[in-house]
C-alpha cells in the first residue's frame, strides 16, 4: 500500500496507513493515507519499459523496411490497426522486430513480425501454430527476468506478429564485450538470466534456443531472457536420440545464429542429444546456459578442436576444454560449469534452479562447512564424555582471536562496497551517491560492531562458562554473519531500483546484534541438537532460511516464495521443531505479500502448533500476530479476528518481547482502521510507537511507519492539527535518514499535504504535492500508481482553490494510469473518479460529473460495503451535483442516506457529518423547508467550530451559509468539501 493523498472533495484523505519495513507502492487512495502494513512493496504494477534492443542480430541501418505482400514496416505504417511503426530494431532468418506505438494502451511495444517464407518446409498454419506457441510460452509466465507478451495476432497480410516488452538497453552478448566485466559481474549477469529460465521451466515451457543474444540487459540493469520462438510444452513426448549427430553446415558451430529447417537452435549451444535430433528439455536448456557462461568468464568456446567435426565431437562426448591457466574465476565455477556440460543429461544438475543455487554459494565454503561437521561427529565420537561446551571450544576456538575482521572478507570488505556502489549508481537516479553513502555507514557501523562482539565472544570461549552462553553468543553472532552476507551480496549484484529505494530501511532492519549479548534472549533459545550431524543440518538450513528472511525485508517475496516452498519439505524431514516453525512462518509471510492469504493463513496455523511444542516462545507470539493479520486485515474476517485476541495477547506476555508485540499490535490498530473504529486504532498506534522508540530507536524505519499511520488515524478523528504534528516529525526523520530525494520522502509529503488541505490550506498543500510528484516522476518514472497517486492529490489541491480546468487534467491523467496499471475493481479507481465527479461540478458539467460519481459509487459499495464511510463521500459528492440538476428528492435521499452511515460509522462529533448536514439542508432550503434547513445548518456549524477551530475555512463557510439562510439570501456560493476519511 501507499500511504496518501487528497481522495477528493468531500474526500480529502487522511493517509494511508504503513507497512513496518520498506517502501510501499500505492495501492491506497489519494491525498488518502493507508497505514504501510509491513514488508511489502504492494506491487500494484510496475512501469512499463520502453526502447529495444534487437532481438535478432543484424544492423538496421543497412536493411530495407519490410514488405510481405502489401504490408510495409516502414516508419508511419500502422499496423492491425493500432501498432504505429516507430522505426525498424533488427532482423534474422525467422523475420525482423520494429518499434511500434501501441495507441489502445498508450505505450511503445516490440513487435515481432514473422517472416512467412522464413521457412518452406512449414505451412502458413505451421508458422501461425509455432508464432502462436511462441507467445503462449511467454504469455504464461510473468517473471521479472522474462520479457512480457502483451499481444499476438495476424496482419492484414496474414502474416504473424507479437507484441512484446520494450527494452532499453543491449543484449547479454553485447553487455559483456562493452568493458572489462570481473567475474563476479559476469556471474551475477547470467544467474539473474538463469532464474528467468528457472521460471520458464517450471511453468513446464523449455527455451530451445538460450544464448547471449537471447538475453537483454535492460538500461535499468535488470536482465531479461527473450525469444522464446523455439520453445514448446515440457510435457511433450520423448523423441529418442540417434546416434548419428545431423550434418551442420560449415561455421555452424562459430555462429551466433539460429539455424532454420530441421535442425532448430542454435549448434554452439546445443546440447549433444539436440545435435543428435532428441527431444529438448530443461536439462538441454541448462547445457546451453552452462556454454554461454563458460564463454563470457573464460573467453573460449568450451569445446575445440582443429576442425568442426572435431569440435562436434568433443561436443557430444562432454569433453570440456579446461579454462585459462591465468583465469582468476573459482575453481568452483569450473566445476559447476563442467558438471552441466555432460554428454549424458541424467550426470547434469536436475533443474536449472539447482545449478543457479549452486552457482550463487561458493562451493569451497560449503566443503569447509562439511570438514567441520565431519570434525564435530570424530570429536564427539572420541570425547563422547565431554560436554557440549568442551565440543564447541575444540572446533570453534580459533588461533587466535584478534583477526575477526578477516571474517567479513567477501561479506563487507573493499570489493564488496565497491561491487555495491557501482550497482547502486548504475541505476542513474538522483538519489543513488546520497543512499550508498548511508547505507554504507550503517554497514561499516553493523560490521564494526560485529567484530567487536565476536572477538569478545572469541576470548570468553577460551574458559568455561556456566550455561555455557559464550557458545550461545557465537551461535547467534554467526547467525548474524550469515545474515548480512546475504543482504550485501542482494545490493551488490546488480543495478536494481528497488533495492536502491528501500536500501537504508532494510539495512536499519537487519537483526539486532545486541540479542546476541542479552542473557535473557540467549537463554531462551531451544537448543540445537545433540546428535552432530542433525546439527550440522540445521545449519546448513539456517542459512537457506535466513535468506528468505533478507529477501522478504529487502520486498523481494517473488524471487523468495518458490525456493521457500522447496526448502519447507527439506526442514520437515529434519525434525528440528524450531527451525520447521521459523520457515512456516517464513514462507507464509511471503504468500501473505504475494496476495494468497488463504495459503498464509494454513501454514501460520501450523507455525502456532510447532512453535507451542518446541516451547519456542517468540517465534509462537510472531506467528498469532501473523495469523491475525491474515484473519482480520487481509481477510477482513473482524468478527473472527477478534476472538483471536486473546490467545494473541496471551503469547505476546508469554514471549515477552516489545518489537513483537509492536508488530501485531500494529496490524489490530491497521484491521480497526479499516472497520472504521478510528479511536481504538489510535490508541493502538500510540502504544505501537511507545513500544518502538523504546526498542529500536527513534530513527528506525518501523518508528517512522508508527508516526504516519497515527497522523492517519487521527486525521480519520478529525484532529487535523494533532495529525499535521505526526506527518511533520515522520517527514524529518525520513529527510534526515534517506535524504531528500527518496520515495519514501514523497510519501511524507504528500501525507503532510492532505493534513494541511484538511486544515484549509490549500496553497501549502498544493505545494507539498508538487514536491512528492516531481520526487516520484524522477524516481519512479511517469506511469507508477505511485505517481498516479500525487497527480490525483495534486488536482484535489487544484479543485480546492477554484482551478478547475487545471485540477481535471491532473485527475484525468491520474485516473489512466490507475486504470492501465491496477485491477478493474481497485478503490483508487474510485477515489479518483470521485475526485473528476468533483471537479466536474466545478465546472458546470453535471451530467459527466454524475456519471463519474455514480461509477465510483458502484466500486466502492462493492469492494467496501454498502456502509463504509467512503460510501457515504460520494453519496454527498453525488447529492450536490443532483441538487444543481434540480433533482431535490434524488440529492435528498443521498444526502439522507450518507448521513446514516456516517452517525453509525463516525464519532458523534467528528467533522465529515457536517459534510451530509449541509448538503441535506441545501436540498431543503432549494425546496422552501428553511426551517429545517437552518437547524442542520446549526448543527453542521457546531460540530466544525469544535473541531476545526473558529479559524477554519470551513467553520467561516458553515457561518456563511447560516447567516444567508436567516436572512432569506438564496445567491451563496456552492461549498466545496474539503474533508474525508481514511483508505484502508
Amino acid at each position: 500500500m501507499s500511504e496518501e493523498g487528497p481522495r477528493s472533495k468531500g474526500d480529502a484523505g487522511n493517509g494511508a496507513p504503513e507497512e513496518d519495513a520498506t517502501v510501499v507502492r500505492s495501492l491506497a487512495s489519494p491525498p488518502a493515507q493507508t497505514p504501510l502494513y509491513a514488508d511489502a512493496l504492494g506491487e500494484a504494477a510496475t512501469q512499463v519499459r520502453s526502447i529495444a534492443t534487437p532481438f535478432f542480430p543484424s544492423d538496421p541501418s543497412t536493411s530495407e523496411p519490410r514488405r510481405s505482400g502489401s504490408i510495409s514496416t516502414a516508419p508511419g505504417q500502422t499496423l492491425a490497426g493500432r501498432y504505429t511503426v516507430l522505426n525498424r530494431l533488427g532482423q534474422g532468418g525467422m523475420g525482423e522486430v520494429v518499434a511500434a506505438y501501441d495507441s489502445r494502451l498508450d505505450r511503445r511495444v516490440a513487435l515481432k513480425l514473422l517472416r512467412r517464407d522464413w521457412d518452406p518446409g512449414l505451412s502458413q498454419h505451421d508458422l501461425e501454430t509455432r508464432m502462436l506457441r511462441e507467445a503462449q510460452a511467454m504469455a504464461r509466465l510473468s517473471h521479472p527476468h522474462v520479457v512480457a507478451i502483451y499481444d499476438v495476432g495476424t496482419l492484414e497480410d496474414g502474416s504473424i506478429f507479437i507484441a512484446m516488452e520494450m527494452v532499453e538497453g543491449q543484449t547479454l552478448r553485447r553487455w559483456s564485450e562493452q568493458a572489462p566485466r570481473t567475474w563476479r559481474e559476469t556471474l551475477d549477469m547470467y544467474l539473474a538470466a538463469g532464474r528467468g529460465l528457472a521460471a520458464a521451466h517450471e511453468a513446464g515451457l523449455v527455451h530451445r534456443d538460450f544464448k547471449p543474444e537471447n538475453v537483454l540487459v535492460g538500461k535499468d540493469g535488470r536482465v531479461r531472457v527473450t525469444d522464446f520462438g523455439l520453445a514448446r510444452a515440457g510435457s511433450a513426448p520423448e523423441v529418442p536420440a540417434s546416434n548419428t549427430p545431423l550434418p551442420l553446415p560449415p561455421g555452424a558451430l562459430d555462429s551466433p545464429l539460429t539455424l532454420q529447417g530441421t535442425l532448430l537452435g542454435t549448434p554452439r549451444y546445443m546440447a549433444p542429444e539436440l545435435l543428435r535430433a532428441g527431444s529438448a528439455d530443461a536439462r538441454s536448456d541448462l547445457f546451453a546456459f552452462c556454454v554461454a557462461l563458460y564463454e563470457a568468464l573464460y573467453r573460449q568456446h568450451p569445446f575445440s578442436g582443429a576442425t568442426q567435426a572435431e569440435s562436434t565431437e568433443a561436443q557430444l562426448e562432454g569433453r570440456v576444454k579446461p579454462p585459462p591457466a591465468n583465469t582468476d574465476v573459482p575453481a568452483w565455477v569450473a566445476d559447476t560449469l563442467v558438471q552441466g556440460l555432460r554428454a549424458d543429461p541424467s550426470q547434469r544438475p536436475a533443474s536449472m534452479q539447482k545449478l543457479v543455487a549452486a552457482l550463487e554459494v561458493d562451493l569451497d565454503a560449503r566443503r569447509r562447512a562439511r570438514r567441520r561437521a565431519v570434525a564435530l561427529t570424530a570429536l564427539v565420537t572420541s570425547l563422547a564424555g565431554l560436554t557440549l561446551w568442551s565440543v564447541w571450544q575444540n572446533v570453534e576456538q580459533e588461533p587466535g582471536c584478534s583477526s575477526m575482521e578477516r571474517r567479513l572478507t567477501g561479506t563487507w570488505d573493499g570489493a564488496v562496497k565497491a561491487r555495491m556502489k557501482r550497482a547502486f549508481l548504475d541505476t542513474q537516479l538522483p538519489y543513488a551517491q546520497d543512499t550508498f553513502t548511508r547505507v554504507s555507514s550503517l554497514l561499516d557501523g553493523y560490521a564494526g560492531t560485529w567484530v567487536r562482539m565476536r572477538t569478545e565472544a572469541c576470548e570468553a570461549m577460551q574458559e568455561p562458562a556456566p550455561g555455557n552462553l559464550a557458545v550461545l553468543k557465537v551461535d547467534c553472532l554467526e547467525r548474524r554473519h550469515g545474515q548480512l552476507r546475504e543482504l550485501t551480496e542482494l545490493f551488490a549484484r546488480a543495478p536494481d531500483r528497488d533495492n536502491l529505494s528501500k536500501a537504508v530501511q532494510v539495512v536499519q532492519s537487519l537483526p539486532s546484534l545486541s540479542a546476541c549479548a542479552d542473557t535473557k534472549a540467549l537463554r531462551a533459545t531451544v537448543p540445537l541438537p545433540e546428535d552432530p550431524a542433525v546439527r550440522a543440518k540445521v545449519k546448513e538450513l539456517e542459512v537457506q532460511v535466513d535468506r528468505l528472511a533478507t529477501l522478504r525485508l529487502a520486498g523481494r517475496y517473488r524471487e523468495a516464495l518458490p525456493p521457500g516452498e522447496e526448502l519447507l519439505p527439506r526442514v520437515e524431514q529434519v525434525g528440528y521443531g524450531p527451525l520447521l516453525a521459523q520457515t512456516l512462518y517464513e514462507v507464509a509471510f511471503l504468500k501473505d505479500l504475494h496476495g494468497d492469504y488463504a495459503g498464509a493463513e494454513t501454514l501460520v496455523r501450523r507455525a502456532i502448533s510447532v512453535a507451542a511444542k518446541s516451547k519456542d516462545l517468540v517465534m509462537l507470539a510472531k506467528a498469532w500476530g501473523l495469523l491475525f493479520r491474515e484473519v482480520g486485515w487481509r481477510q477482513a474476517r473482524y468478527q473472527e479476528a477478534e476472538g483471536l485476541t486473546l490467545a494473541m495477547e496471551s503469547a505476546m506476555e508469554v514471549a515477552d518481547d516489545d518489537e513483537t508485540r509492536s508488530d501485531a499490535l500494529n496490524d489490530q490498530a491497521i484491521a480497526f482502521q479499516e472497520m472504521g473504529r478510528y479511536e481504538e486504532a489510535r490508541s493502538l498506534y500510540e502504544r505501537v510507537l511507545e513500544f518502538r522508540r523504546k526498542v529500536l530507536g527513534a530513527e528506525h524505519p518501523k518508528v517512522i511507519a508508527a508516526l504516519n499511520n497515527l497522523g492517519v488515524a487521527l486525521g480519520a478523528l478529525g484532529k487535523y492539527e494533532e495529525a499535521r504534528t505526526a506527518y511533520e516529525q515522520a517527514l524529518d526523520l525520513r529527510r534526515k535518514t534517506l535524504g531528500s530525494d527518496n520515495p519514501l520522502v514523497a510519501n511524507s509529503y504528500s501525507n503532510l499535504g492532505t493534513a494541511l488541505g484538511q486544515l484549509g490550506k490549500h496553497d501549502e498543500a498544493l505545494e507539498l504535492y508538487e514536491r512528492a510528484l516531481a520526487i516520484r516522476k524522477n524516481a519512479l518514472g511517469l506511469e507508477h500508481p505511485d505517481v498516479a497517486t500525487s497527480l490525483n492529490n495534486y488536482g484535489v489541491a487544484l479543485d480546492e482553490l477554484g482551478r478547475y480546468e487545471e485540477a481535471l487534467k491532473q485527475l484525468e491523467s491520474a485516473l489512466a494510469i490507475r486504470e492501465k496499471l491496477l485491477k478493474p475493481e481497485h478503490p483508487d479507481i474510485a477515489n479518483t473518479l470521485n475526485n473528476l465527479g468533483s471537479t466536474l461540478r466545478g465546472l458546470g458539467r453535471y451530467e459527466d460529473a454524475r456519471r463519474r460519481l455514480e461509477r465510483a459509487l458502484a466500486l466502492r459499495e462493492k469492494v467496501l460495503g454498502a456502509n463504509h464511510p467512503d460510501v457515504a463521500n460520494t453519496l454527498n459528492e453525488l447529492g450536490q451535483v443532483l441538487r444543481l440538476m434540480k433533482k431535490y428528492e434524488e440529492a435528498r435521499a443521498r444526502h439522507v442516506r450518507a448521513l446514516a452511515i456516517q452517525e453509525k460509522a463516525l464519532e458523534p462529533e467528528h467533522p465529515d457529518i457536517a459534510l451530509s448536514l449541509t448538503g441535506l439542508g441545501n436540498v431543503l432550503r432549494d425546496l422552501g423547508k428553511g426551517q429545517e434547513a437552518r437547524a442542520l445548518y446549526e448543527r453542521a456549524l457546531a460540530l466544525r467550530e469544535k473541531a476545526l477551530g473558529p479559524k477554519h475555512p470551513l467553520v467561516a463557510e458553515s457561518r456563511d451559509t447560516l447567516a444567508r439562510t436567516r436572512t432569506g439570501s438564496t445567491g451563496k456560493k456552492e461549498e466545496r468539501p474539503a474533508l474525508a476519511l481514511p483508505v484502508p
